[in-house]
C-alpha cells in the first residue's frame, strides 16, 4: 500500500518564515539532474526525488507568528521542514534520504529549535499502468498523471521494493509517496502534522 506524505497545517494557521541566509530561489538538486526533473527544482518538486545541492540552501529561518510548539512535519518555502525525531523514523526504515540543518529563531531572535529541510533522494515509477485508471497525459517528456476524483492508483509492489519514501517523476510536484509501514509508524510516534491521505492499492 502507498499514499502520498503532504504537511497539514494546524487549525486555520499556516505559517511562513523568512530565509536569514542562502538564496531559496536557488535552490537546486545536484548534477547530473535525472531528466525527470530538469524543469522541477527542489521548491517545485515538493519532497525531492534526487540529491539537493547545498549551495543556496538556507541554514537559518526566521518564523513568522506567535511563539508555539513546532511540528515534527511541515512545509517552509514548498520544502519539507522537519524535526530530527521525524529523520529517525524514516531511517531506521530507509536511508536513502538528504537533509540540511536548519536553525530556526522566532521574530525576537530567541531560538525555537533546530530542524531540517528533508528530501528523499529515490525517484521511483512504480505505478502499475494496467490496473490504475487514473488519467495519464502524454507530454513532450513521457507523460503526467492528472487524476480525476473518481481515478485512483494501483502501485507495483515488485517494482516498490523495500523503498519506504520516493518521488514518482510524472508526479513531481505531488509530493513524497510513502508506504504504508512508513505512514503507520509516523501515526503511530504522534508525528504531527500530516494529512490522512487516500491510500492506494499495491499489487
Amino acid at each position: 500500500m502507498a499514499r502520498f506524505l503532504l504537511p497539514k497545517a494546524p487549525g486555520m494557521y499556516d505559517y511562513g518564515a523568512d530565509a536569514l541566509d542562502g538564496d531559496v530561489d536557488k535552490v537546486a538538486f545536484e548534477e547530473p539532474v535525472p531528466h525527470a526533473l530538469e524543469l522541477y527544482p527542489p521548491r517545485e518538486c515538493f519532497g525531492g526525488g534526487a540529491r539537493v545541492s547545498s549551495r543556496n540552501m538556507p541554514s537559518r529561518l526566521r518564523l513568522k507568528g506567535r511563539k508555539r510548539k513546532l511540528l515534527d512535519f511541515d512545509n517552509q518555502y514548498h520544502m519539507l521542514l522537519v524535526s530530527r525525531r521525524f529523520i529517525d523514523l524514516v531511517e531506521d526504515l530507509q536511508k536513502d534520504v538528504q537533509y540540511f540543518p536548519v536553525k530556526c529563531v522566532w521574530h525576537d531572535g530567541s531560538e525555537a529549535g533546530q530542524f531540517f529541510f528533508f528530501f528523499t533522494t529515490v525517484l521511483l515509477d512504480a505505478v502499475n499502468r494496467e490496473k490504475t485508471n487514473a488519467k495519464w497525459v502524454p507530454t513532450r517528456r513521457g507523460g503526467q498523471w492528472h487524476p480525476e476524483p473518481s481515478q485512483t492508483f494501483v502501485f507495483d509492489k515488485a517494482r516498490i521494493g523495500d523503498v519506504h519514501m520516493w518521488v514518482d517523476p510524472h508526479m513531481p510536484t505531488d509530493g513524497p509517496l510513502v508506504s504504508e509501514a512508513l505512514f503507520r509508524r509516523l501515526q503511530d510516534a504522534d508525528v504531527r502534522s500530516f494529512y490522512d491521505a487516500p491510500l492506494f492499492e499495491e499489487v
